[in-house]
């Protein structure tokens, strides 16, 4: 099969599968993580996950993000 073959699909796929596909696929350009690091990071990564899902984490968009940088540079004291 194509690489072509195998994109068009993994296109087909959920968006939620595509995102667990590219994980794995950026992981394997890694080599092997530890095991327990990358365990830790998957459960804070689900936990933060269900915090958004739940209404319960603050969030913010991304000119919010934005402006937050730069006012936080700018109340910043020049060394």
């Amino acid at each position: 099969m194509l690489s072509t073959d195998v994109l068009a699909e993994i296109l087909r796929l959920p968006a939620q599968e595509r995102a667990r596909l590219a994980l794995e696929i950026l992981r394997s350009l890694d080599g092997e993580p530890e095991t327990a690091v990358a365990q830790a990071w998957d459960e804070e990564i689900e936990r933060r996950g269900g915090e958004v899902d739940a209404g319960r984490a603050e969030t913010m968009t991304l000119d919010e993000f934005r402006a937050h940088v730069r006012r936080r540079r700018s109340d910043r004291t020049p060394r």
